[in-house]
């Protein structure tokens, strides 16, 4: 739906609404000391929220590994987070809970790394949020996959296989390196990787977790792939920027970017059906009209405080004119004009 969704604005349907800005990352914010002194600088500056979860994630699997029973109650088994048992906890824990060393070391590594950048650019508390939300979010995707596995299949084993792993955080993480770096070229010693692109990197992590499930390595495949939904949704639609918006309405964050380019055009087009079909002839009028009622009221807004700065009189604009925002009634629109009115008396009264 959310990937139908952004192709209304793709189309033109927000058109002319300001995306958030998102401060530039560089890449050598994600550059990994290779001395022992660089390693413990790294980890001396790293932010103190990131160090406890990267530190979580080391403690959880040695912990584990005297008391492999812990599996019960911090992987998610369908069978004991929903009855008799009712561990509905472990659709958060089984991200922090991990049995293989490999994927232990690479989400604590990713939590340090890439936290040291967000949470300077975010802060803490958004930092901790967004990790927390995809983790979540994947819990509850992978709980539903074991029944849809179930009902499609029959096969009761489906709901008690322990699935956990930190796989969804990390490849939540490496969105952030698609929103932020955007066209850098991917550098292997020193040259390019072909035409690859940093906004690439979490497409190609979904196909090697697609290839190391086929090849029954690692079974990683649906946790990379909510990770990495669950985190564009975040950063698309829900994360408040300082500027106030919600959301990255870049042309870089579009859903149908996540695809190979030769894809690009199905995906965007498969976008646009499900948009039509989901959202009915009202609502998509609503966001048609969204824009022009914007960037009216806008016009109203500037035209009025422009006015008066070049007559040189303080007085507060005309606002009747400013037109309703679609779907909203007389009284809505006179509370809007009114705190307009407060904040721009408030922004004059700064400037005499």
């Amino acid at each position: 739906f959310w990937g139908g969704f952004d192709a209304g604005f793709e189309r033109g349907n927000l058109k002319g609404m300001q995306a958030s800005a998102t401060p530039p990352l560089t890449t050598s914010s994600l550059a990994v000391p290779t001395t022992l002194k660089g390693v413990v600088e790294m980890f001396v500056t790293t932010p103190l929220a990131a160090k406890i979860m990267s530190a979580t994630t080391i403690l959880v699997y040695l912990v584990q590994l005297p008391f492999p029973s812990l599996e019960d109650y911090f992987a998610i088994i369908a069978t004991n987070t929903y009855g008799a048992h009712s561990y509905v906890w472990n659709i958060f824990t089984a991200g922090f809970f991990n049995d293989n060393l490999a994927m232990t070391l690479a989400v604590s590594l990713a939590l340090i790394v890439m936290g040291r950048f967000l949470v300077s650019s975010w802060g803490a508390t958004e930092f901790v949020r967004y990790v927390c939300f995809t983790n979540l979010a994947v819990g509850c995707g992978i709980f539903v996959a074991q029944i849809f596995y179930y009902m499609t299949s029959f096969r009761y084993s489906y709901l008690e296989v322990p699935v956990s792993g930190g796989m969804g955080i990390l490849s939540a993480l490496v969105v952030t390196i698609k929103q932020h770096l955007g066209d850098e070229p991917i550098m292997v010693g020193g040259n390019p990787l072909g035409e690859l692109t940093a906004k690439d990197i979490p497409g190609l992590l979904v196909c090697l977790s697609a290839l190391l499930s086929v090849v029954n390595v690692l079974q990683v495949f649906t946790h990379c792939l909510c990770g990495a939904y669950f985190g564009w949704l975040y950063l698309r639609f829900l994360q408040r920027g300082k500027d106030g918006l919600r959301g990255d309405l870049g042309g870089h964050m579009a859903f149908h970017t996540f695809f190979p380019r030769a894809a690009q055009p199905l995906a965007q087009g498969v976008g646009s059906w499900v948009y039509r079909a989901v959202c009915g002839t009202t609502v998509r009028s609503m966001l048609d009209d969204l824009p022009q009622a914007t960037s009216e009221l806008g016009a109203a807004v500037q035209g009025g405080v422009t006015s008066i700065m070049s007559d040189g009189v303080y007085a507060l604009p005309d606002m009747a004119a400013a037109p309703p925002l679609p779907g909203s009634n007389e009284a809505d629109a006179e509370r809007r004009r009114v705190r307009a009115m407060q904040m721009i008396e408030e922004r004059l009264r700064d400037i005499g």
